[in-house]
């Protein structure tokens, strides 16, 4: 999806390559690190807190959903630049859900505009925990490999 979106956005496949080639140099040169045990039941907690809020009182959670997400992409140690930016860091080691990001964040824009139907805040939910769950999977601890266990004892 990020590479169709990316061929229409620069007009040739040429100019998509090498666009791609250059966001997946420069998020090789990022520090991503796995979250700790803790980290990740914080986040988890929070989230299931956040979704729960939404069903009783929908507005204003789509927002404190983006809130968490960067906070969550921040621990992993993606930068905060500008949100195109983060789209296309997200891009490179998550292109199934960078598209959620994108519709997720169009919505909460409507939402602080006050524009944004119930409806819609829902399905901007849906985007936003697609987007959490799938960095959240890929952040988790990794486990200590046999042989370093061995090694380490």
């Amino acid at each position: 999806m990020a590479y169709g979106r990316t061929v229409d956005d620069l007009g040739s496949r040429t100019n998509a390559e090498s666009d791609l080639k250059a966001r997946e140099l420069r998020v090789s040169r990022f520090t991503i690190v796995p979250l700790t045990a803790s980290e990740a039941d914080r986040m988890t907690r929070a989230w299931t807190t956040l979704q729960g809020r939404f069903v009783d009182s929908p507005k204003g959670v789509l927002v404190e959903a983006d809130q968490l997400v960067r906070e969550l992409m921040l621990k992993l140690g993606y930068p905060m630049a500008d949100f195109d930016r983060r789209a296309q860091d997200i891009s490179v080691d998550h292109p199934s859900v960078v598209e959620h990001y994108r519709t997720a964040q169009a919505t909460a824009l409507r939402d602080r505009r006050g524009e944004a139907d119930t409806e819609e805040l829902r399905q901007g939910i849906v985007h936003y925990r697609a987007l959490f769950e799938e960095l959240l999977a890929s952040g988790e601890p990794k486990p200590v490999p046999a042989r370093q266990v061995a090694a380490i004892v």
